[in-house]
């Protein structure tokens, strides 16, 4: 009988109880209230580009591309681009819900942050109901630093003009650091 309850705990744990280390460059880094984290504290005077926009936490869960590409992939097509020169674009990559449930971020609010510091806020009613994605590629090709990557929150299109304009300043690109509160 002490075998089978310890069988049944494991058959009910999430594969990604134990978050994995990153084996290849980390392009998205999850702090702030996550309780799977991969990645050590940072401090103030940590350096590189989480310290140039002043971010500090406890332990982060750091994402690689084939830890986001493991994920169930969506693929989202939208006009994008900048004024005069929209074009329809296909994005893919992970929901944003399954990132955050990895890193143990489910049902938090989630501030991502660009390489240049922009950061927006979603709140879990708004990720859950709409279901954005993190993309990694952009028409099939994956996307780079200087184009729209490493990565970026991208939602579904929508008919409803004001929600569109709020998930506009959400679709973080460039996107490195997702906070969690």
């Amino acid at each position: 009988m002490r075998l089978v309850l310890p069988l049944v705990l494991a058959l009910a744990t999430p594969v990604w109880a134990e978050m994995p280390a990153p084996k290849g460059h980390v392009l998205l880094t999850l702090g702030g209230a996550v309780s799977e984290t991969n990645l050590p504290a940072r401090g103030e005077n940590d350096g590189g580009l989480l310290g140039y926009l002043e971010v500090t936490h406890n332990g982060a869960a750091g994402f690689d591309t084939a830890m986001l590409d493991a994920l169930d992939q969506t693929e989202i097509t939208i006009s994008y681009g900048p004024e005069g020169n929209k074009r329809e674009i296909t994005f893919s990559g992970p929901l944003l819900s399954a990132v955050m449930t990895m890193a143990g971020a489910k049902g938090k609010t989630a501030k991502p942050m660009a390489l240049d510091g922009y950061q927006a806020e979603i709140p879990w009613s708004g990720i859950e109901a709409h279901n954005p994605i993190v993309a990694t590629h952009a028409d099939g090709s994956p996307m780079g630093i200087g184009g729209y990557g490493p990565t970026m929150i991208v939602f579904p299109p929508t008919d409803d003009a004001d929600l569109a304009a709020e998930q506009a300043g959400q679709q973080v690109w460039a996107l490195a650091y997702i906070g969690i509160e």
